[in-house]
């Protein structure tokens, strides 16, 4: 192969793309079917671009950018000349980029007769070569032999490695392993082959990421799940070209409501409600309804607050923990039952004073409002300060020893130094979070997430890995996003993406632990799960939390809380590394 022939190659996507009119679907369909049951002269499965098929084009991309990009990428272009063909510009299009593409030995453009009245529109250009009628006998075998494919005697095979084993329903699978392998035994090897997985019976709900590349001859399932309990099911693996395989039936049980309440080592509190850890990870708020009570590290009852509304902002100091409510309404309390309330003022002439965002500098509490005002509260001080006021309204808000940083509900984020504006940068209409990590404020909107050099001022904006965004809980070494299909991703300080994550659509992130590695997810429907490094561990029906370092989780049972290692919720036993610093992976979360 000459150096030119091998960079022809390495650009190669697809063996053949099938150009077509969409009335002609049933005929195009019917080719991709014929064609892959070939195999190409290195014995694999053929790729082949469709446009409406799994191997075409990728939901959410531009189809004409795509298009553009596919056509110069496709070895063979099969064109399916009909009298429809000849009138769809899109067509038009294709043909003559095809055409354009055609070597001067020509044998690139392949037409294929698929109607013998459209003989007489074949525009002049391209009337010099020779298209295939399906008129002939054997058409199917001409088109295999100019594409250089041959029928498969033995099409590849396809294998489940492992088998699956301790199904429960919504818990993550284990990392699920699918080998291709040709007749003679070799690993599948045509690249840009997709494996897809289905359950049988459907019912079962299989959720996660169901189509994956075949990489080295295997394809790599990290994040499925059966979002319901099934007596029987089976998983299918398919792809183009193979022989499909599938497991043999397995139960997918219900999740354990509880761990065991009955361990004398194990606290367990007459307190209903959801919990929240303190940063020290062992004394508790717990919130049922609108009363706050806090559980001291011995577990006893040491204080209430009452919110107004419901809660719409959590955050964690170096001791202290505050929440605020949709009023204005904000309680801040210590470990010991030291606890303060406070009604924020509305603007003069205002009904609402809706916090946007609460941030800690040590145990120095500052609310920024939907209003503007920016306030700054302890548990020492007399009164709340007004220390500035931002007229473009509070979204997003940080605090540390140097300033503050303000979103406001333009869009744009503001340095504050001693009370006085400083540099300010345009992000986007719609900020969610924001937090500072080792050196870095990081910033997630909408669509981009947004790092501020803290130091040198430098922006970076990177589009975002999820759309439709419906939680973020920023963290001190691991900020998690989901959106609203439950495909989440959590990212590092560097903006790159360390776990991947599939859970139930509607959930959202409403605790962590170890950096932002452990996850509580809330569902629709009130339950809660807890992700482990990406897999699902545990399930349970009532609220959860975990504390800021991850060793202790408290899961209710809706009348009591127990107190327990979050190792036994899952997860293999690991030990919970260390996590060095104080701030709450959780802090300025919307509830």
């Amino acid at each position: 192969m000459t150096t030119a022939e091998a960079a022809t190659s390495a650009a190669e996507q697809w063996d053949v793309f099938i150009s077509y009119a969409r009335e002609d679907y049933i005929q195009a369909k019917d080719l991709l079917d014929a064609l892959s049951e070939c195999v190409t002269t290195a014995g694999g499965a053929p790729r082949i671009y469709l446009d409406v098929s799994r191997t075409g084009t990728p939901g959410g991309a531009d189809w004409q950018s795509f298009l553009e990009e596919a056509l110069p990428r496709s070895r063979y272009i099969v064109a399916l000349y009909s009298q429809t063909y000849f009138d769809k510009p899109v067509c038009q299009w294709e043909l003559h980029e095809a055409y354009k593409l055609n070597t001067p030995e020509g044998g690139r453009l392949i037409p294929v007769l698929i109607d013998p009245g459209a003989a007489k529109k074949v525009p002049y250009v391209v009337n010099r070569i020779n298209w295939i009628p399906t008129s002939r006998p054997h058409w199917i075998d001409e088109v295999r032999g100019a594409l250089q494919l041959r029928v498969a005697e033995t099409r590849p095979s396809l294998r489940f490695d492992t088998p699956v084993t301790g199904a429960v329903a919504g818990h993550t699978l284990p990392p699920l392993t699918v080998t291709g392998s040709a007749p003679d035994g070799t690993p599948l090897s045509s690249p840009g082959s997709t494996v897809t997985l289905a359950a049988e019976p459907p019912s079962a709900g299989l959720t996660g990421t169901l189509g994956a590349p075949v990489t080295r001859g295997s394809a790599v399932f990290g994040d499925l799940a059966f979002r319901t309990a099934t007596a029987e099911v089976r998983l299918v693996a398919t792809a183009p070209g193979c022989e499909p395989a599938m497991t043999p039936l397995f139960p997918v049980r219900a999740p354990d409501e509880q761990p065991s309440w009955d361990k004398g080592d194990r606290p367990v509190l007459p307190a209903p409600g959801h919990p929240v850890f303190f940063p020290d990870g062992r004394a508790l708020a717990v919130r049922d309804g609108r009363t706050l009570t806090v559980l001291t590290a011995a577990y006893e009852a040491a204080g209430t607050a009452e919110l107004r509304e419901r809660p719409r902002l959590w955050a964690r100091g170096q001791h202290c923990l505050a929440v605020a409510d949709w009023s204005g309404r904000v309680v801040l309390a210590a470990p010991d039952g030291r606890v303060r309330t406070v009604d924020l003022p509305a603007p003069r002439g205002e009904r609402f004073n809706v916090p946007g965002a609460l941030s800690f500098d040590g145990d120095k509490l500052y609310l920024g409002m939907w209003g503007g005002a920016v306030w700054s509260l302890s548990l020492d001080a007399e009164e709340p300060e007004r220390v500035l006021e931002h007229r473009a309204g509070v979204q997003v808000l940080a605090a540390d020893g140097q300033g503050l940083l303000v979103g406001g509900l333009d869009g744009r984020l503001t340095e504050y130094t001693g009370g006085r504006a400083g540099a300010e940068h345009t992000l986007e209409p719609l900020l969610l979070a924001v937090a500072r990590v080792r050196g870095f404020a990081l910033v997630v909107g909408e669509h981009r997430i947004h790092r501020l050099d803290s130091a040198g001022g430098r922006l970076l904006q990177v589009t975002q890995p999820v759309t439709a965004i419906t939680g973020t809980l920023p963290g001190d070494e691991l900020t998690a996003i989901v959106d609203a299909e439950g495909q989440g991703v959590s990212f590092d300080a560097e903006l790159a993406v360390r776990v991947g994550f599939h859970t139930v659509p509607g959930a959202r992130p409403v605790g962590s632990g170890r950096g932002g590695r452990l996850l509580v997810l809330e569902y629709p429907d009130g339950s809660h799960a807890l992700v482990r490094d990406g897999r699902t561990t545990y399930v349970s029906g009532h609220p959860m939390t975990v504390s800021p370092d991850g060793s202790r989780a408290a899961v209710s049972d809706g009348q009591r809380l127990l107190i327990l290692p979050t190792e036994e919720l899952g997860g293999g036993g690991r030990a919970a590394p260390e996590v060095d610093g104080s701030t709450d992976p959780g802090e300025g979360r919307h509830s």
